[in-house]
């Protein structure tokens, strides 16, 4: 019996692998990953016999079967029934989630480990290639951000939640091939760094941090490991470079202009936190009943609204379709306050249980601190790695929990 159930369990954990490495890979090869996940997970429920709900899973399944309902009060039917469609894959990932058998600890690690080997090796591919691109157009920027992962058609910023993942939970777990971390180590966080992600590579910095001085126990490992970061910290402030400009372009920001300016200039250039401020003062100009602050207007609904406030203030096409850019002012915006409430409590039942399963504290860190400045799961390749752990977090097997220290 024993034996069975580690062949569903390997077999599980396989395709979560898969899963994981299909999102970079495009929306037809991670949506057959999906479907193949979710029918296993419902065979893997039913042969298990053991119909034990997970409550702590069921915020996140209220909030999906929210989203749907929101179709009956849509202020925009038609894009509500389109956004139902694309928000499927969280809905299933809580129901799977809800009812799955536990699996062990070693399971999830082997999975973790090697999606970090497979994104290592992604990175040294794509490095590769935007350096040949360097040398043959002599332009810098296929070396950095978006340009640096055009190839696969894919955005640095969600890139980067995968990779600060990999290389933080990498950095505080223990692996017996020293060598083989340290290699991984270097590739993902030189990655990191290339994508130029200012929000995720400024959490990265400070939980590397904090991960060196709290869980790191060899001395000279946390001496090198600072010293890097610092090293590394120094060389970009001091040198002119285009992850130094990013960051320097944002203290040209215009508050006041931003959020009071009743139209803008053609031609206007804008930071990234002035594109954000921007939503934020939409956001306060859609939200205007108490209907739609308790609601929201819809699953996706809030598309016509944004586009027609931009229009009036001039701004450049390209944000007429923009979402909000947090995830909470668009669930806010959309679901109201009973989604909005959903939603966190969700989060905190995650932090909660992050703070048992240390290695998957970055995770949640990394997603509650993302979701300031996009709506990763109104995007599928957010939705998917978010769904995916969030699903590993809950059905690990926490007795007996590994106490190993790093080394």
């Amino acid at each position: 019996m024993r034996r069975t159930n580690d062949i569903w369990e390997t077999t599980f954990g396989h395709l979560t692998l898969v899963l994981l490495c299909t999102i970079l890979l495009g929306y037809f090869f991670s949506s057959l990953s999906l479907g193949i996940w979710f029918t296993f997970s419902i065979i893997w429920i039913v042969k298990a016999k053991q119909f034990h709900i997970r409550k702590a899973i069921m915020p996140l399944l209220f909030f999906s079967l929210f989203s749907f309902a929101s179709v009956t009060w849509s202020i925009d039917k038609p894009q509500t029934i389109h956004g139902i469609g694309r928000q499927i894959p969280l809905f299933l990932f809580a129901l799977a989630g809800m009812f799955l058998p536990n699996i062990s600890n070693q399971e999830v690690r082997k999975i973790l480990n090697r999606f970090s080997i497979f994104l290592s090796c992604l990175a040294i591919i794509l490095v590769t290639q935007a350096i040949f691109r360097y040398y043959k157009y002599e332009f810098e920027g296929f070396l950095y951000y978006h340009e640096l992962v055009s190839p696969l058609e894919l955005n640095a910023i969600y890139v980067s939640y995968l990779v600060s993942f990999c290389f933080l939970y990498t950095l505080m777990t223990y692996e017996a091939k020293l060598i083989l971390k340290l290699i991984k180590l270097l590739i993902l966080g030189f990655f990191l760094i290339m994508l130029s992600s200012k929000m995720i590579l400024s959490v990265t910095v400070v939980m590397s941090s904090v991960i060196a001085i709290f869980k790191i126990k060899r001395n000279s490992f946390r001496f090198i490991l600072l010293a890097l970061i610092l090293l590394v910290f120094s060389l970009v402030i001091t040198f002119a470079n285009p992850i130094k400009n990013r960051f320097v372009s944002e203290f040209d920001t215009s508050y006041k202009e931003i959020l009071n300016k009743e139209s803008f200039k053609k031609g206007r250039v804008y930071t990234g936190l002035e594109a954000r401020l921007l939503q934020i003062r939409v956001f306060n100009e859609m939200i205007d009943s108490p209907k739609s602050h308790i609601v929201g207007v819809g699953l996706d609904a809030s598309k016509r609204e944004i586009k027609k406030i931009h229009e009036r203030l001039n701004t450049p096409l390209r944000f007429h379709t923009y979402n909000f850019h947090n995830q909470y002012l668009q669930v806010f915006a959309e679901l109201g306050v009973v989604g909005l409430f959903a939603f966190i409590t969700s989060l905190i039942l995650a932090l909660k249980r992050a703070f048992k399963i240390k290695y998957f504290l970055p995770f949640v860190a990394i997603s509650m601190t993302l979701f300031i400045t996009e709506s990763v799961i109104w995007r599928q390749r957010g939705m998917l790695f978010f769904g995916a752990l969030y699903v590993l977090l809950f059905i690990l097997e926490n007795r007996n929990e590994s106490k190993e220290q790093l080394r």
